[in-house]
């Protein structure tokens, strides 16, 4: 079962309709990759730097991407 499933059960589990999941599951998601851009950096964001965590997340690219471009 992958991190998605998860809390898709979870958040089902906890008594949310469809409606609620399908719309708070792509902000869950992309939490959870922001803080995996964070560890994998090591250290805490700047707030410019989480701005643009945020942005490149919410076009489609990914943690290990981000990460490439956070240390050039």
């Amino acid at each position: 079962m992958d991190v998605e499933e998860v809390m898709r059960a979870a958040l089902r589990e906890a008594g949310y309709g469809p409606d609620v999941v399908g719309s708070a599951l792509p902000r869950i998601m992309r939490i959870l990759q922001a803080e995996d851009v964070r560890l994998e950096v090591g250290r805490t964001l700047s707030r410019k730097e989480r701005e643009y965590v945020r942005v490149q997340l919410e076009i489609g690219l990914t943690v290990s991407e981000i990460v490439a471009s956070l240390k050039r």
